[in-house]
């Protein structure tokens, strides 16, 4: 009987760790999500904002310049082609996915890489087309993912969906 005990207390002690380690991977793939659907709502935000004038959504996804590092420049840039655009150009993300999520260890930062295919158009008429990829940072600030920078985006013009 005392055996019999001790196997089922082993067991149980076996099935309570292998029960943990795929929740522990769960909750990684959980982060992976957020952090990548972080960076898909911002993307959406700067359609939307860019096509409404008004990047006010777009700029709450962003941490406070206190925790940035190097974000101002997407931030700047961004804002740059909205002035710049003239009255009537619409922006239109034609393609948009996430390539890689990598989490840090205590799933607070993550580095998320995009790509995208994205045209510009004026009266009807497709007038730019490029792919850009960019490795976007983010940091869990109050239990949500914003972003705090990233590399400079690579924009290759006259690339795309028309041009495939």
């Amino acid at each position: 009987m005392k055996k019999a005990t001790i196997s089922l207390i082993l067991i149980s002690w076996l099935l309570i760790a292998t029960l943990v380690a795929c929740g522990g991977g769960n909750d990684d793939e959980s982060e992976n999500n957020a952090a990548s659907d972080a960076v898909q709502v911002a993307a959406d935000a700067f359609e939307t904002g860019f096509n409404n004038r008004d990047l006010t959504q777009f700029d709450a996804l962003f941490a406070p310049p206190s925790d940035q590092f190097g974000a101002s420049e997407t931030l700047d840039a961004a804002h740059q082609l909205m002035a710049d655009a003239a009255s009537g150009v619409t922006f239109q993300m034609d393609k948009f996915e996430i390539q890689n999520v990598q989490l840090d260890d205590k799933r607070v930062e993550a580095v998320v890489t995009y790509y995208a295919e994205v045209s510009m158009w004026e009266n009807g008429t497709e007038t730019y087309t490029a792919v850009v990829t960019q490795d976007v940072s983010l940091q869990k600030i109050n239990n949500q993912w914003l972003i705090t920078g990233g590399d400079t985006a690579n924009v290759t013009p006259g690339m795309g969906l028309e041009n495939s």
